[in-house]
């Protein structure tokens, strides 16, 4: 009988400690928070003005314990670019600037944002300057790793094939490997992916484009380079991934042994230059792998093919592939596009499925109408770009996100970049 009320007592201390912590949980949740920022005026007031707002919102942000990471480059001749990125216990709804002046010295810009767990006070209530001091000093560095960051978007073309005998017994695996490396990079989840596989780039080997350039063969759009570009803006992708199947004959070695080899190239393209920021060659032989006796209307890449040595190996190298791809983006700057513009109003092709969060502040980019040549004119090497304001997250779709800009002045256009500078 003692251990039935002992049991019953614990039961409802234990129903009680779930009620405060729901308690305690809702008012935890997403509240409006006001906070002020500022920024000694040493240069043109635009950037003074471009500090005090970031520094607005690192205080808004810290008053919800959100992990904040900023980068910032310095010139002589002042800040020519700063970011901020943040990771916060859930996510802010709204970034509002309330009020901005000036004295004779410095810049202020006060704002409200709804931010998750945020304590309902404000600087001024605190007196700016203790809860700027108290603030900064719980700045902690976002988490490492690419998870952490903005997930990039690649699209994934189809592989080429150097010599077609060697695939007779794998129809359509030029096609089936382009899928199937997608479908595991969106298992991964690190980056995220467009099935291009309908797609083939020109294949990027220097003898053969050189070749063709000199002979006047290779007219200036079919360029790798330039279609690289034209699938990315096409695709909504940052990258472009393209493949080369070199080698997938049947050798016969002493005693017999038959030997297939396997030799891939991947090759990775940013979507704005076009240029090859990566590439990777697999070479593997596999003995005792023959050729395979499938019927037409099943998929090469099937459960019998992967119980295969041969279907081994591919399984092995394909994951080994998702590995190289997400390391090679984890280097590179995030970047999207402007898919439209009304006056300060800015909307890209980026949203929650890229990490993207309300109160980032990112880069903004005009690119050039026509892209630049090389000397003899016949390849693309890309836009110029020309950096102009910051833009502020304001809304966050899954797919898309809303901005505003900082200046009146700066007009951006469909195609323009905004990028994340780590």
């Amino acid at each position: 009988m003692v251990t039935g009320v002992r049991f019953m007592k614990a039961y409802f201390m234990w129903c009680a400690g779930l009620l405060l912590a729901g308690l305690l949980l809702g008012a935890a949740q997403a509240q409006a928070v006001e906070a002020e920022g500022t920024s000694p005026i040493n240069g043109p007031v635009g950037v003074a003005k471009r500090l005090a707002l970031q520094d607005a919102i690192r205080q808004a942000l810290l008053q919800a314990n959100a992990q904040v990471s900023t980068t910032t480059v310095v010139s002589s001749r002042g800040v020519v670019s700063d970011n901020v990125r943040f990771t916060a216990r859930g996510n802010v709804t709204n970034v509002v600037i309330l009020d901005e002046w000036t004295d004779e010295t410095n810049y202020y810009v006060r704002i409200r944002a709804q931010v998750p767990g945020a304590i309902a006070v404000t600087n001024r209530a605190m007196g700016t300057n203790a809860g700027v001091r108290n603030a900064r000093l719980q700045v902690s560095a976002a988490p490492s790793g690419l998870s952490a960051q903005y997930r990039r978007k690649m699209a994934i073309t189809q592989f080429h094939v150097m010599d077609r005998a060697q695939i007779s017994d794998l129809p359509n695996i030029e096609i089936a490997l382009a899928r199937e490396l997608k479908r595991r990079l969106d298992v991964d989840g690190r980056v995220r992916t467009v099935d291009a596989s309908q797609y083939l780039l020109p294949l990027n080997d220097d003898n053969v484009m050189s070749q063709g350039r000199i002979l006047g063969a290779l007219p200036a759009a079919q360029e790798v380079g330039q279609l690289a570009t034209e699938f990315a803006e096409s695709l909504g992708a940052q990258f472009v991934v393209s493949g080369v199947i070199r080698d997938m004959g049947i050798t016969k070695h002493l005693l017999g042994a038959r030997v297939r080899h396997l030799e891939l190239d991947v090759i990775v393209h940013d979507g704005i230059t076009g240029s090859e920021v990566a590439r990777h060659r697999l070479n593997e032989s596999v003995v005792d792998a023959g050729l395979f006796d499938f019927p037409t209307t099943l998929p090469v890449l099937n459960d019998k093919f992967y119980a295969s040595p041969f279907g081994q190996r591919i399984h092995r190298v394909l994951d080994k592939l998702v590995g190289m791809l997400v390391n090679d983006l984890s280097s590179q700057l995030f970047t999207a596009r402007v898919i439209r513009a009304e006056g300060r109003q800015v909307f890209l092709d980026a949203g929650g499925a890229a990490n993207i969060k309300v109160g980032d502040v990112l880069n903004t980019f005009q690119l050039s109408q026509s892209a630049v040549n090389d000397l003899p004119g016949q390849r693309a090497l890309g836009f110029s770009e020309s950096p102009t304001s910051i833009l502020v997250v304001t809304q966050v779709q899954r797919l898309f996100s809303v901005g505003e800009l900082d200046s009146d002045t700066t007009r951006l256009s469909p195609g323009d970049v905004i990028r994340f500078e780590p």
